[in-house]
């Protein structure tokens, strides 16, 4: 069971992923990797604080490191294939490629920051108690 809840809070991260980059990045038409970094730190948030409610304890380290392979490998399969897709079409240089590491980079390592003892016990303490 806690399997399928860290699994269901992944996929939707994932699905958080898509809908606010499509907002921000086309709809509202505002770039760069400044929104990549805030984007990336809302999502992070919210995973944590949806895993600190549904769990209601830290993750263990094997439950952190499932969530972090499901969200960050699927997220940065998704920048592989735009990359692969990009050096088809317009060929990948350096910067390209490294513009699209520093995209990519924020969502796993906030993930991974926000999912830390001290953000999750941040979520974990109880109202009017100690």
């Amino acid at each position: 069971m806690e399997k399928a809840r860290i699994t269901i809070v992944a996929v939707t991260g994932i699905i958080l992923f898509f809908l606010a980059n499509y907002l921000f990045r086309f709809l509202l038409g505002i770039t760069g990797p400044l929104v990549s970094l805030i984007l990336a730190a809302l999502i992070a948030l919210y995973m944590a604080f949806s895993l600190a409610k549904t769990l209601e304890r830290v993750p263990s380290k094997e439950e952190k490191t499932r969530f972090l392979w499901i969200y960050g490998g699927f997220i940065g399969a998704l920048f592989a294939a735009f990359a692969g897709w990009l050096f088809l079409g317009e060929g990948l240089d350096a910067v390209t490629f490294a513009t699209l590491f520093l995209h990519y980079l924020p969502y796993p390592a906030l993930a991974h920051v926000c999912l830390s003892e001290g953000v999750m016990g941040r979520f974990l303490k109880k109202k009017g108690g100690s």
